[in-house]
């Protein structure tokens, strides 16, 4: 039971915010005391495990280069560079994040995800549009922007997959159908699949824009009446 303290960890840090990489260290640290394990079952337990999983490998990667890149200015450099956009509202910033999110998934494209590009880029450089315009964030609006973007996140997975032809839910729904007597090929699959994921990223980024618009006109009436008149 002790052992489940690293789980604990992680759910306290993510919970008061502390930073993705520490708290993955600090839950090892606490797992590998808790149950016994010594330093060098611990490392190698580790190394067996992302070796073996080359995805796994480059996300605890990525995850490193953006703590470090974050630790040296990251976020500062991405909210100075989204306050020199014009017109880019943070609905905007959110949608085409969300049908780039899709793209990536579609092609394996290991770069997006909540913790190693949203939280510290693209929530800064989202957060800088508002006070680029003379207004502090507030924590409403602030809040429902990161549930827009897990939002985006969930469905770009879920519909992004079933464009991948080896993608083992396309190979769950090949095996399915077979078991039925029904042969299908995947790309056969991925083609029936394609207009469905297109108007899903269609109605998930038109609501991602009515919903951030609603925030704004309720948090910033004055930035609305502004963004109304050029046309946002």
């Amino acid at each position: 039971m002790l052992s489940l303290l690293g789980v604990v960890v992680v759910i306290v840090g993510f919970a008061i915010k502390l930073e993705p990489i520490a708290i993955i260290v600090i839950s090892a640290i606490v797992t590998a005391i808790c149950g016994n394990i010594n330093v060098t079952d611990l490392l190698t337990t580790i190394g067996t495990t992302f070796v073996a999983n080359r995805n796994q490998l480059i996300t605890i990667i990525l995850m490193i280069l953006t703590g470090t890149l974050e630790k040296n200015g990251l976020k500062e450099a991405g909210a100075s560079l989204i306050k020199k956009a014009k017109g880019l509202t943070t609905g905007m910033l959110i949608a085409i994040w969300g049908v780039l999110d899709q793209i990536f998934i579609i092609f394996k494209i290991p770069i997006g995800g909540i913790p190693s590009y949203v939280r510290p880029i693209l929530m800064p450089m989202t957060v800088g549009i508002v006070e680029s315009k003379g207004y502090d964030i507030a924590p409403e609006h602030e809040e429902t922007m990161k549930a827009l973007y897990g939002k985006d996140s969930n469905m770009s997975n879920f519909f992004g997959q079933c464009l991948f032809a080896a993608n083992s839910s396309v190979l769950l729904i090949q095996s399915t159908l077979a078991s039925i007597g029904t042969e299908v090929d995947v790309m056969q699959i991925v083609m029936v699949q394609i207009p469905v994921a297109l108007f899903a990223m269609f109605v998930n980024a038109t609501q991602t824009l009515i919903v951030d618009r609603r925030m704004v006109k309720k948090c910033y009436p004055d930035l609305y009446k502004s963004n109304e008149k050029s046309g946002n």
